[in-house]
């Protein structure tokens, strides 16, 4: 879809128009899912203490990009609500400024590559865990700049209202991945075998080649539009307003993510492997619902700048009923079927046995994880960045952590214990996400305005 006719709102955002957005995303987000849950496929056949290195070294490697990534999601932002409003001059304008900050902040990025190995150390990682860990750390952080600039421009996109483009580089990108990861991780011939490096270095060029695609398909949107590839202060403000929340709202999360997997690592090994499994299965049905709260944010970034509040409201009830359907069909099939999952994974007797019980736990939070994704989505996509923030971080911190730690260590539960404390935290999120959209603050200015445009505005933008 073109920024032009996405001017124009439908009456009523219903289950179909969520699904016919959102389904290039889910596609997206369930490839790079299954770019990590291939990478660890790989690992896993290498033992469990290079398994076990996936959850330090991916906890770190995104808590280092959480904040980047999060300020960027900022141009969906800025590109849907200025399409809704009509403004294509500022829709085309927010790519050149958003490929601005990517690259400043991948190139930053790349300066704690060598510090790597302290951090795992601290985290209580063995030495054999710590080595696997650093290998993968390090080519994943020299591999940030071109994560950010691809992160930008996919964003972009789908605030334009155009999934499918970020869909395919997401694709490529995958398919790249899985072709090189034997290889890689194991060598053949010439190549020598790289271990869990192989498998960072496989997905570094796997971005790679997704980023030359999206970046064609950028200067083919922007053939013969009147672009100034230059600082635009105004702008930049306006995603940094946006971004800033979201990206320490996000590295705040990670962090916490970052002394939760901690948490595990110095309960064992076999707790810890049972872990990275299970959040490599159960991110298949998390980001299906992640997506459908994306679209939902898309819809209402346009219904903002549309002065519509209602098609905002009404986005937001569609994905909630779309990712909660979506979530139970994935809940039932975890507490019925579990074995065909952690099966192949090939990992070791007991760490499948505790993966096993948290596959039920994962399976009683699906619920209230879409309701929770879907209202973060939606709050987003209007500019109530502030809040998500605060809330999310509440409760990671203020519950999770506290629960967590009680159950895993204190009372000794382990694994089980420690997701306990996600249960927690999700029901308390989407309580708290769903009386927000349920009053009027979030939508600003645009709950005063009944109308998408005056009518000149309209008919001029036609």
């Amino acid at each position: 879809m073109s920024a032009r006719r996405l001017q124009e709102l439908p009456d009523r955002v219903g289950v179909f128009e969520i699904l016919g957005l959102s389904w290039p995303i889910m596609v997206s987000t369930l490839s790079f899912t299954v770019m990590i849950v291939v990478d660890s496929m790989f690992v896993a056949r290498m033992g469990t203490a290079p398994l076990a290195s996936m959850a330090l070294a991916t906890s770190v490697t995104f808590l280092l990009i959480s904040f980047g990534m999060g300020l960027l999601r900022a141009t969906k932002v800025v590109a849907a609500q200025r399409t809704g409003a009509g403004d294509e001059a500022a829709v085309d304008g927010s790519v050149v400024q958003a490929v601005g900050l990517a690259v400043v902040i991948g190139l930053l990025v790349t300066a704690f590559a060598p510090f790597g190995e302290l951090v795992f150390v601290a985290m209580g990682g063995s030495p054999e865990v710590v080595g696997h860990a650093d290998a993968y750390f390090t080519v994943r952080v020299l591999g940030a700049p071109l994560a950010f600039v691809l992160i930008a421009l996919k964003a972009w996109f789908e605030g334009r209202g155009d999934t499918r483009t970020p869909m395919v580089a997401s694709v490529l990108a995958n398919a790249v991945n899985i072709t090189l990861d034997p290889l890689l991780i194991f060598g053949w011939g010439p190549v020598p075998a790289m271990g869990t490096g192989g498998a960072a270095l496989a997905t570094v060029i796997g971005v790679g080649v997704g980023l030359a695609f999206v970046s064609h398909r950028t200067r083919t949107a922007l053939r013969g539009r009147d672009v100034r590839w230059r600082l635009d202060g105004s702008m930049v403000r306006e995603l940094l307003r946006l971004g800033l929340p979201m990206g320490v709202g996000r590295s705040v999360d990670v962090l916490a993510w970052l002394v939760f997997v901690s948490m595990l690592a110095r309960v064992g090994e076999v707790h810890l492997a049972a872990h990275v499994i299970v959040m490599r299965i159960v991110s298949v049905s998390f980001l299906p619902g992640w997506a459908v709260g994306e679209a939902s944010g898309v819809f209402v970034g346009m219904a903002v700048g549309a002065k519509r509040p209602a098609i905002a409201r009404q986005a937001w009830r569609s994905a909630t009923f779309v990712a909660v359907g979506i979530m139970t069909v994935m809940a039932v099939i975890f507490v019925l079927a579990p074995g065909p999952f952690i099966a192949l994974f090939d990992a070791e007797p007991e760490v499948v046995r505790v993966a096993r019980d948290l596959m039920l736990v994962a399976a009683a939070f699906q619920l209230f994880d879409a309701v929770a994704m879907v209202g973060i989505g939606s709050l987003n996509g209007a500019g109530d960045t502030r809040f998500t923030m605060v809330a999310t971080a509440g409760a990671i911190w203020g519950i999770n952590l506290p629960v967590a730690w009680l159950f895993a260590i204190h009372l000794e539960l382990g694994a089980v214990g420690a997701w306990l404390g996600l249960l927690v935290e999700i029901g308390a999120l989407a309580v708290i996400m769903t009386r927000r959209v349920q009053g009027a603050a979030w939508l600003g200015e645009a709950e005063e305005a009944p109308r998408a445009l005056p009518e000149g505005a309209a008919t001029a933008a036609a």
